[in-house]
Formats: C-alpha cells, structure tokens, sequence
C-alpha cells in the first residue's frame, strides 16, 4: 500500500495484493524476491523468510499491526 498525499507525493495511493493456491512460503518470498523495504504482513509463518537477516538484496522491515488483532479482542 502506498499513499503519499500526507507528504505532498505525487504519486497516486496504490494497493498491490497477491493470490496464491495454496499457503506454502514460498509464494511471499517469490512476489517479493527483488527488493527490501517495509513489509505488513499477517503473523502466517510463510513471511518469515522475507524478514530473515542477511537476505538479498536486503531483509525486509516489518511494520507491525496490532490495530487489527485488538480490535477482533475488543469488539465481538
């Protein structure tokens, strides 16, 4: 996901999602192979190789979402 606006980007507000058959881990490592950054993922192990130390071109950072679980324990 992408949205620049609140710092006068340019670029329009983006979402990018992937389907994939099956929840094998590989999958998330091969749609996101080419590039580090930040990553918001779910707690399915099959992301955890995109955040392992030492992988290229550069482990991934994760930024975390609790907003979402404590919501689902908040309110039923």
């Amino acid at each position: 996901m992408r949205d620049d606006r609140p710092f006068d980007g340019h670029d329009p507000p983006a979402a990018v999602f992937f389907y994939s058959r099956d929840r094998t881990g590989d999958h998330p490592e091969r749609h996101l192979h080419r590039n580090g950054g930040i990553l918001q993922a779910d707690a399915y192990a099959g992301f955890n190789r995109p955040y392992t130390a030492g992988r290229k071109p550069a482990p991934r950072v994760e930024a975390a979402c609790w907003s979402n679980h404590i919501v689902r324990k908040c309110y039923p």
